[in-house]
């Protein structure tokens, strides 16, 4: 038969046996073997009634084999399904580990594709090495709409959680708060309108908010011009590092001249004299000529002095005056032009080899008077 089952079965009472099967089922082809083995041939279709069957009667199966296309066609079938399954096992087990999705919930003003192609560049998508927490805190310094943002993973997905900033608008409405431009101490605060966003004695830095445009009226929130005068101390300093064995360059006092005459800044004529020194600085000044000549001419000379290496050996006591002298005047252009100078003080780090000088000024403000002001902002 093209398409059966034959079986090769061992056991007593054979032909009694095969004649009861053969009687609820087509059999084909038997052969007797031996006085106690046979094999036989069956439809493939009812193969398995007739395996039960043999089972039934104390009959050993030696063996049981699929004969024709369709048997043929099935162990192919077989094999691809058992291939597909370990090649689906293998696939599975080697990207389990990895992030292939991102969801990003709760934005608005956010650009979802934005945020993703942000984690894609800067974080792996391996999930066993991604750390959940660096992912929040990345996000947040990057993005400032984001005033919270919680990530979690589940499956091969990266779900992130995004809370964002009420816009100013939002907010106050048209009245704008007084933001701090310095960083400094609060200390001393009128309050005019508005609700204050600090205290006396806090340290705030630049960007800050001092005084917000609205006030709580029995529960209600009424939006006003913040209005206050806030006094504040700002810290301006300098650092000089001193070095009691150095290598300063100094002037030799040889010096080399070099004139030329520009026209539009062109030069016309040169006077270049021979230069060669291996150490040297430079000093250049410009004039116009233009007396009796309509063409704009310009004397531009150039001069250059010899430097050579110096050794010195100073301590620092010996120069702690002039360089308490440098580090006030560094501190003090640092702090523009100041209103009240309240405070001055230095502290001195010593090292084996160096000592750095550190020195404050502490400038007095006042802050946050704002009247027919557009825009409140601390001056």
């Amino acid at each position: 038969m093209k398409n059966g089952v034959q079986f090769k079965i061992k056991g007593l009472n054979q032909e009694k046996n095969l004649n009861i099967l053969a009687k609820k089922f087509p059999i084909y082809d038997i052969v007797r073997v031996s006085k106690n083995c046979a094999v036989f041939k069956v439809n493939i279709i009812h193969a398995k009634k007739v395996r039960k069957a043999l089972i039934d009667l104390n009959y050993e199966i030696i063996e049981e084999k699929k004969l024709g296309a369709i048997s043929m066609l099935l162990r192919v079938v077989n094999v691809y399904i058992i291939s597909a399954l370990v090649i689906s096992s293998i696939l599975i087990f080697a990207q389990s580990p990895y992030i292939w999705q991102y969801e990003i919930l709760g934005e608005e003003n956010l650009s979802k594709t934005e945020v993703v192609s942000f984690i894609k560049e800067n974080f792996t998508r391996n999930k066993y090495k991604l750390n959940t927490k660096s992912v929040e805190g990345a996000l947040y310094d990057e993005y400032e709409e984001i005033s919270f943002v919680s990530c979690v993973i589940r499956g091969q997905t990266l779900i992130v959680n995004i809370k964002e900033k009420l816009l100013p608008e939002e907010i106050y409405g048209e009245f704008e708060p007084i933001i701090s431009e310095y960083d400094g101490k609060i200390t001393e605060i009128n309050l005019v309108s508005g609700t204050m966003a600090v205290k006396t004695g806090d340290y705030i830095k630049v960007g800050d908010v001092l005084v917000y445009p609205y006030y709580n009226d029995a529960g209600t929130i009424k939006k006003v011009m913040a209005n206050a005068e806030i006094t504040m101390e700002i810290y301006h300093t300098s650092s000089i590092t001193h070095f009691n064995d150095r290598v300063e360059l100094v002037r030799t006092g040889r010096s080399v001249l070099n004139t030329e005459i520009l026209l539009f800044n062109l030069p016309i004529y040169s006077n270049l004299s021979e230069m060669n020194y291996e150490l040297y600085e430079t000093e250049t000044n410009e004039q116009n000529l233009v007396n009796n000549n309509i063409l704009p001419l310009k004397l531009k000379n150039t001069t250059y002095y010899e430097l050579e290496e110096v050794e010195i050996h100073e301590t620092f006591e010996d120069a702690k005056d002039r360089l308490l002298k440098e580090a006030r005047e560094k501190a003090l252009l640092n702090a523009g032009n100041c209103d009240i100078i309240k405070d001055e003080y230095y502290t001195v780090e010593e090292n084996s080899t160096y000592t750095t000088i550190n020195y404050c000024v502490v400038e007095e403000i006042k802050v946050g008077e704002h009247e027919n002001r557009g825009q409140n902002r601390a001056l």
